[in-house]
């Protein structure tokens, strides 16, 4: 379900926390829908628990999952943490694109850089 990379130049608890939220913000992964336990990612990884569970505390902190005690990590109903995340995406591709217009990058250019993804 998940992928990380060793060689990656993010954190592997990023890594994870970042595909997790791709999974939230894009419906993959519905409301209310428990995530896997943090030993079973942990083992099919092959990275600590302590990882997995650093991933689970920030998307917890971002409002993206909630934790049961003793049940385990759901995905959050309330859209309120992908809307807070969309907006802080929006925000930083906006500078991004002033930073780009700034050093000469045409908008032409922007454009093509944005229709490759």
């Amino acid at each position: 379900m998940f992928s990380i990379s060793i060689k990656g130049g993010l954190p592997i608890y990023e890594q994870l926390s970042n595909r997790i939220t791709e999974l939230i913000s894009t419906g993959i992964m519905e409301k209310d829908e428990k995530l896997p336990a943090v030993r079973e990612v942990a083992k099919e990884l092959g990275v600590n628990p302590n990882t997995v569970q650093k991933a689970y505390q920030l998307l917890e902190q971002q409002g993206l999952i909630y934790s049961v005690p003793a049940k385990g990590s759901y995905v959050n109903p309330d859209e309120d943490g992908v809307i807070s995340l969309r907006k802080r995406a929006m925000t930083g591709f906006l500078q991004s694109a002033r930073f780009a217009l700034g050093c000469g990058i045409e908008r032409d250019a922007l454009t093509e850089a944005i229709a490759t993804i």
